[in-house]
């Protein structure tokens, strides 16, 4: 897979809800202390936050266009388009800035850039995803 320049939209706060009692992600327009108000349907319905995790739009879009979000999975190439790892997208607040966190062999903690060759490949919700049957794992 070559490396593609991918035009990154204008930024805008975006979220998304993964609700644990039915193990589904939801876009959200709003949350608050107690509740997640969450796009299902088409309709707006209030979601108990304790029950929700909320991820947060990162500003980048991956190499197939797709919008990366916190706790996403993905795939990151080198310049010759070979694999380098799996990474979990994670906000470091002690930084203040987006990191991608490693989960295969050899796959360290790195900066996310706009320049990186990133695919999207699952969610950290996902419990089925599968790190072992990754092919470079």
């Amino acid at each position: 897979m070559d490396f593609k320049y991918i035009r990154q939209p204008e930024y805008a706060v975006e979220f998304r809800a993964f609700d644990k009692v039915s193990k589904e992600i939801f876009p959200t327009v709003g949350f608050d202390d107690e509740n997640v108000y969450a796009v299902m349907d088409g309709a707006v319905e209030a979601l108990d936050r304790a029950d929700c995790e909320i991820d947060q739009w990162i500003g980048l879009l991956d190499q197939g266009e797709r919008k990366v979000f916190t706790s996403d999975i993905v795939e990151v190439r080198n310049s010759f388009g070979r694999p380098v790892g799996l990474f979990i997208v994670r906000y470091n607040s002690r930084e203040g800035r987006y990191i991608l966190d490693g989960v295969t062999r050899g796959a360290h903690i790195s900066r996310v850039t706009q320049y990186q060759n990133i695919r999207v490949v699952g969610n950290a919700h996902e419990k089925h995803f599968n790190v072992k049957g990754y092919a470079h794992a």
